[in-house]
């Protein structure tokens, strides 16, 4: 049955009035509404008619319950593409496209064909977006969860993207052969502290994978310990590791790649402003 499109985003206000900002609860329900039928903020104001989405209520209860509108329609943007979701894969986030375009900055410094590897790849939008934006790039991208890789893969193909998605714990990198490099190697692994977890948002806590963003209190640093090992074996002379970091741990993070096998080690912000990402070129 039709309904007015204004109606629909009145009604996602009215579910999560109570959870977020008022200028969050704006633009959820006008970015839910848009992809769940297509009316864009305009088209509510001009009083558009459009179909009902199927389990309309199921969803307003979800949202009400703090689960994420990515979760709840499965799907989410990233450099302006929509990116197929599930419970085991990170909502990606605008920090991450910084990220990308750090790559994007060191593919152009390279020969082509350039080698790409992105560990720990989740929904695949930094690998999809970098086989999609970077000519000749040749990317390979490693995931731990057979869930995720099966949405990377579906990501893949829905956006004509033509990239590698292996299953592979980079905690078991020295399997791989030694043969085998990369130009550049880049990477958003698990950082966030258990410590942290009780100043985050119930609806990060409780809805995104445990998996893809925690790490132990003792040792925070454990991805970006095995990420430098593996790179040091992996990446070609010459060629760049590019990770994003916690905030609260720039320096200690970046110290790991002040070393012999490193140069032009960086520790680069966000544009919040934020310590967000360390590079660092492989010198031996």
């Amino acid at each position: 049955m039709p309904i007015l499109a204004a109606d629909l985003v009145r009604q996602v206000k009215l579910a999560i009035q109570s959870l977020y900002s008022a200028q969050e609860v704006e633009a959820i329900a006008y970015l839910l509404v848009e992809m769940s039928t297509g009316a864009t903020r305009m088209d509510c104001h001009l009083g558009k008619e459009v179909e009902e989405p199927k389990d309309w209520e199921h969803i307003l209860t979800r949202l009400a319950e703090q689960e994420p509108w990515q979760y709840v329609l499965g799907k989410g943007w990233f450099r302006d593409r929509i990116f197929g979701l599930n419970s085991h894969t990170l909502i990606p986030r605008p920090e991450t496209e910084e990220l990308v375009d750090l790559v994007l900055g060191k593919i152009s410094s390279t020969h082509s064909p350039c080698r790409i590897l992105d560990v720990g790849t989740g929904s695949g939008c930094i690998a999809i977006s970098l086989a999609l934006e970077a000519a000749h790039a040749q990317v390979t991208a490693w995931e731990i969860s057979p869930d995720a890789q099966k949405q990377a893969m579906q990501n893949a193909k829905s956006l004509g993207a033509d990239l590698a998605i292996e299953l592979q714990d980079v905690f078991q990198w020295s399997t791989r052969s030694d043969s085998e490099t990369w130009d550049i190697i880049v990477s958003n692994p698990p950082y966030v502290m258990f410590q942290e977890a009780a100043q985050m948002e119930r609806h990060v806590t409780e809805f995104e994978p445990g998996l893809a963003l925690f790490v132990p209190d003792a040792n925070p640093l454990i991805f970006y310990q095995v990420l430098e090992s593996m790179a040091s074996r992996h990446l070609k002379r010459a060629g760049w590791m590019l990770v994003e970091i916690n905030q609260a741990l720039g320096k200690e993070t970046k110290a790991l790649f002040e070393n012999e096998r490193w140069k032009n080690v960086e520790l680069k912000q966000d544009f919040h402003g934020k310590d967000r990402f360390v590079i660092a070129q492989k010198d031996i």
